[in-house]
């Protein structure tokens, strides 16, 4: 649930925290006083662009601090929220800081910093992590119902697919391969011939040395040695020159200690020792000597051998700047290039065998289309009786509901379009929703379908602002009813013009201007059992409260906490 949202410096807020209940919070308030800036507040802290203009005080940052504290077991489980509780265990909060400064307060220009839990994220980071903690209903995000590209996703919410959808995404990465390998064998058919030659060549020349970076660095050593081998010859000959010294080699002089060492031992038993560094010096200096004597004679390249190691240095050095800039790329391009060369030399079989498997590939994915489709329709008719129910409930009272699966091409989610038609009055023939749905069916309708989706959509916070569009008193009330109804499963905030929505909130929030110092700013008000029957009776008979009207206000507030 969405437990505190703090707003600094933003509209004509100044500075305001509010609590929220985790049942129905309402805000109500006169026009202007700032309802909508919360929800654009929320809006911006979960990832929204800022309008520069709607800061108060350009000289100081606009800062939107929410707190949420998650309890259902799939959210904590979600990857895009585990990371950022990973490092407290059994931690379920998260608090989302995101501020904006002004140009005022930065060298390049206006910025926001936004941090999760005290980690840095990037906005595309942040509006990942909202998807999964806000659903928004607003004049605008109504319209996402008149997207027909949409209908499918809302539908297959509410259905069981079983395992047909995973055999289904399975066959389906298939059969869009198969489609890509004969859609470029069928674009090589104009070209074939130039393309055979040019890619036998680039096979030619890819396969003439291993293409692995040990064998490169070994070629690399050889060249250098090549290169360098009338010096290293020399440098070589100086040291085994000064080792095989005229008075006597190194491996001589290490035989000749021997003696006067074993002398030494005898009458002193502690330089036994000495006898050990000895023998590590014979042998050392034995295969010093071995080793220096078999690399001079490594220095004496043959003509082909340096010519031949020259030709492969070259050759890497080709390979890499066509083909590179690494090896690694150079052996990917190899693989490509050879499995090209095979459909061009087998053009007609290829072609032939792609077409094969194309088909049967398709028989599987048509398969398992039917069954998802199947599936749909059934979700399609429990879709169609609870959108049916709601609406009447919601006053529109001769409505038709139909979720119709249409045919269309292979696509991702299978060979269905689902396309939502409804006829709001009798005798009028069922139309695409689009077409025909009015803003205020929309707000109704969405809260039909966020009746209808409550056991399987997992996003824990609704907000509907201005739900209430073009619904008069009789169905507010019912109204308020659904949304009592839909938060006990789900936490909802709304805004509300309407009195007969607003008696059914938990937790009641005014919002109203205040003028102070000649400064006008927004504050929000949590109020209690009084205050809620005078704001009632304010809502419904404006400034002058009446007996009449509190006392209305006073039974419509027992009236709702009856139902």
């Amino acid at each position: 649930m969405l437990g505190q949202l703090t707003i600094e410096n933003f509209g004509l807020i100044e500075r305001l925290t509010v609590e929220f209940t985790d049942k129905l919070n309402i805000l109500t308030g006169s026009t202007g006083a700032g309802k909508s800036i919360l929800i654009d507040g929320l809006r911006f802290a979960l990832g929204e662009r800022l309008n520069p203009a709607q800061i108060r005080d350009p000289q100081k940052p606009c800062i939107i601090e929410i707190v949420f504290e998650l309890r259902d077991k799939k959210l904590l489980e979600n990857e895009n929220i585990k990371e950022f509780l990973a490092f407290s265990e059994g931690e379920s909060q998260l608090i989302i800081n995101r501020q904006y400064l002004p140009d005022s307060l930065t060298a390049t220009g206006g910025r926001t910093k936004i941090k999760i839990n005290g980690f840095n994220v990037t906005v595309a980071q942040l509006k990942k992590l909202g998807d999964h903690l806000i659903d928004f209903h607003g004049a605008h995000d109504h319209q996402l119902l008149f997207t027909e590209d949409h209908h499918i996703g809302i539908l297959d919410q509410l259905t069981d697919f079983g395992p047909a959808q995973e055999h289904y995404r399975v066959s389906y990465e298939k059969y869009q391969h198969i489609k890509k390998e004969l859609s470029l064998l069928e674009d090589m058919a104009t070209s074939r011939d130039r393309d055979l030659e040019l890619v036998a060549h680039q096979v030619k020349e890819l396969e003439q040395v291993p293409l692995v970076q040990e064998s490169y660095e070994k070629i690399c050593a050889e060249q250098v040695r090549i290169n360098n081998a009338e010096k290293l010859y020399s440098h070589a000959s100086s040291l085994l020159q000064i080792l095989e010294g005229e008075d006597g080699s190194l491996a001589d002089i290490v035989r000749k200690s021997f003696s006067p060492l074993r002398s030494l031992t005898q009458t002193d038993s502690q330089t036994a020792v000495f006898e050990q560094y000895l023998n590590n010096i014979q042998d050392n200096s034995e295969q010093l000597l071995s080793e220096l004597r078999d690399y001079l004679d490594r220095l004496s390249f043959e003509p082909g051998e340096a010519a031949e190691t020259s030709r492969k240095f070259d050759l890497y050095d080709d390979i890499k700047r066509k083909y590179g800039p690494t090896l690694e790329n150079a052996a990917k391009f190899f693989e490509v290039a050879k499995e090209k060369y095979s459909l061009l030399m087998n053009f007609e079989e290829s072609g032939s065998e792609l077409r094969e498997k194309l088909a049967e590939e398709q028989k599987e994915l048509k398969k398992y289309a039917q069954k998802l489709t199947a599936a749909r329709k059934k979700s399609a008719v429990l879709l169609k009786e609870t959108i049916e129910k709601e609406l009447k409930d919601l006053g529109i009272e001769h409505v038709a509901f139909e979720a119709r699966i249409l045919a269309d091409e292979f696509h991702a989610s299978g060979q269905d379009k689902v396309v939502f038609y409804i006829s709001p009055n009798a005798g009028v023939d069922l139309k695409p929703l689009a077409e025909i749905v009015s803003s205020g069916e929309a707000a109704r309708l969405m809260l039909a379908l966020k009746k209808a989706l409550i056991k399987v959509d997992p996003i824990p916070v609704l907000i509907f602002d201005e739900i209430d569009a073009q619904i008069g008193g009789r169905l507010g009330t019912i109204t308020g009813k659904k949304l009592k109804e839909l938060s006990q499963n789900r936490q909802v905030i709304l805004i509300t013009h309407l009195p007969q929505i607003a008696s059914f909130a938990d937790s009641h929030f005014k919002v109203l201007k205040k003028v102070s110092g000649g400064k006008t700013t927004t504050a929000v008000n949590l109020l209690d059992k009084d205050e809620r029957v005078k704001e009632l009776a304010e809502m419904m008979s404006g400034s002058a409260k009446s007996d009449i009207s509190l006392s209305h206000a006073q039974s419509m507030l027992s009236s709702a906490k009856k139902e």
